[in-house]
């Protein structure tokens, strides 16, 4: 008992930080193109940003959720060849399922959007002190 709580909490981080840093991927991604530019190399995009505007204010970066379903996928597929699929599936669904809404409660991966009249402020019309 003590062995499927402790494995379905290692899950449950697992696919936090998946989607924590998935989440966070345009970020990443942008610093290893600013390495790149200082090195004068040429920068090899092998996982593109995906990005979803969901309201007006906020944007979905899709990684996280496709990183975290990628490795859900994979430890189904191991639990499945292991023929262990009766208690741990289940406990596998519940960590994903649970690690994707406390990720979006904690709002990873929907950064702020820029509006209209937050990027349209002129810097000339500054009042001259």
């Amino acid at each position: 008992m003590v062995k499927r709580i402790a494995f379905t909490l290692i899950q449950f981080v697992a696919f936090l930080a998946l989607m924590y840093v998935g989440g966070n991927w345009d970020i990443i991604r942008l610093g290893q193109e600013m390495n790149a530019m200082a090195n004068h190399k040429a920068f090899w995009n092998p996982i593109p940003t995906i990005k979803y505007p969901i309201t007006s204010t906020h944007i979905l970066i899709a990684n996280g959720i496709l990183f975290a379903a990628a490795l859900f996928v994979l430890i189904l597929l191991f639990e499945a060849l292991r023929k262990k699929l009766r208690p741990w599936a289940a406990l596998t669904f519940l960590a994903f399922v649970l690690a994707v809404i406390l990720g979006y409660a904690a709002k990873m991966g929907l950064p702020p959007a820029s509006t209209p009249d937050s990027s349209s402020i002129p810097y000339a019309a500054a009042p001259q002190g």
